[in-house]
């Protein structure tokens, strides 16, 4: 059953199922310390067709994005023994997905906060079942399907997977291309080292943060940039790289 996938509604962990197959429901994770909240986003995510993972376990986070490979994550803003935005900070696999914050805050300080923290959208608690789908079903859209980018010179259309700088094309490998996109989907965030090797260099034998560098350093070059002045590319010494945020984000 989907609903069962990833954990119980009671938070406890199942056995990790394989990862998804082409045409599978996409698989969203939903991390709640709420058995009934659980239960109801469950049902609403089940009925819309998609397959919910569901654990009251911030802890179980890694282990079950590794295993599962979820497209989104739900996640409660305030969790025992930790909140979301400090679960933002800690688990690197969540860097790679998009994040709804579901809460019953609702002040403006509070969505401004989570929001800033990298998540996507934020959804106050209680909220109907066609908000909660809708809201995930935009996500997901702009995730798969992104508005163009622009910073600066700097323009990616990722339709037609075209990077120019100063109204000149620049080739890229498809290596660069994926590592310019991941950067930019995060556009403001550090991405840190450890998610830019196991989405770009999962299958690669002693694969290292300098493999990293050695790409960025050929972007750049090929951008007319320089890492001793930046313009879109920013090392976070030691952690990753950030990508230059567009204005209008």
């Amino acid at each position: 059953m989907a609903g069962d996938a990833g954990a119980s509604a009671d938070g406890r962990a199942a056995a990790p199922s394989a990862a998804p197959e082409p045409g599978e429901p996409p698989r969203i994770l939903v991390v709640d310390d709420d058995p009934r909240t659980l239960r109801f986003v469950r049902d609403a995510l089940a009925e819309a067709g998609y397959a919910p993972l569901v654990t009251g376990t911030p802890h179980d986070l890694p282990r079950i994005i590794r295993t599962e490979r979820p497209r989104l994550v739900l996640l409660d803003l305030m969790l025992p023994d930790v909140d979301g935005i400090e679960l933002m900070d800690q688990v690197p696999e969540l860097a790679a997905l998009p994040v709804i914050f579901i809460s019953a805050y609702r002040r403006d300080e509070t969505v401004a906060k989570a929001l800033e923290s990298g998540a996507v959208d934020y959804i106050a608690k209680p909220f109907p079942p066609t908000e909660l789908v809708t809201r995930v079903r935009a996500a997901l859209r702009r995730r798969e399907a992104p508005d163009p980018f622009a910073v600066g010179s700097l323009a990616i259309d990722y339709e037609r997977r075209r990077v120019t700088a100063a109204g000149v094309p620049v080739e890229l490998t498809a290596t660069e291309y994926e590592l310019l996109r991941i950067l930019s989907l995060d556009a403001g965030r550090v991405v840190t080292f450890e998610t830019l090797l196991r989405r770009l260099w999962a299958k690669r034998e002693n694969a290292d943060a300098n493999l990293v560098r050695n790409f960025v350093r050929n972007l750049r070059r090929k951008l007319g940039e320089s890492a001793a002045s930046p313009t879109w590319l920013f090392n976070q010494r030691g952690v990753g790289y950030r990508m230059a945020k567009p204005p209008d984000r």
